[in-house]
């Protein structure tokens, strides 16, 4: 068996680390949202801003119109109101969790089914040409920012209950002393 290309080896490195990043990322929210309490879903902070719910909306959307008909249609579908997913449709948190499960569903499917070579394919998105590996570079960052949005609000209306995601505060050493114990590492 003779040796990979360069290229594919990173492509293989990336791939496998997307995937396990916006596992992350969707775990993340879904602590944060077995964290609110049923009035909190569709709470909002002002006017004219978003609850957990209209965010779930949008990713759900978002996700369906980029990656339902990957590489074979504009990342925009023609079916999809984006504008709809900004007002909140009062969905009970069931609802929601399905229509969560079910974005996240379309795009870790794709995500699983990519090859390296597939990174430097082009694709549409609105019109504007894109690579593959760009397409997923956006929509990294684009449902980052709002499952963080989601644990922001979630951190909010959960209060002194918030039940932490991370390393508590005040507990940095602690965990370092952990870890380092756990890797065998020396921390000296």
């Amino acid at each position: 068996m003779g040796q990979s290309e360069p290229g594919h080896e990173l492509g293989l490195l990336y791939l496998q680390d997307v995937r396990a990043r916006m596992c992350g990322v969707r775990e993340l929210g879904e602590g944060a949202m077995r964290q609110l309490l049923p009035g909190s879903w569709h709470a909002v902070l002002g006017e004219d801003e978003n609850s957990v719910a209209v965010n779930i909306q949008h990713l759900s959307g978002n996700m369906h119109s980029r990656w339902e008909n990957f590489l074979q249609a504009d990342g925009e579908s023609g079916s999809r109101n984006r504008d709809a997913e900004f007002e909140d449709a009062g969905l009970t948190p069931e609802q929601l969790w399905a229509r969560w499960d079910a974005g996240w569903s379309v795009f870790e499917g794709v995500l699983s089914r990519l090859q390296p070579e597939d990174l430097t394919r082009l694709l549409s998105i609105r019109g504007e040409a894109h690579t593959v590996l760009a397409a997923i570079q956006r929509q990294l960052c684009h449902y980052s920012g709002h499952v963080y949005q989601i644990v922001f609000l979630a951190r909010h209306w959960a209060g002194a209950d918030w039940q932490t995601l991370s390393i508590a505060r005040g507990r940095s050493a602690e965990f370092n002393r952990l870890r380092m114990g756990e890797t065998g590492q020396d921390s000296g």
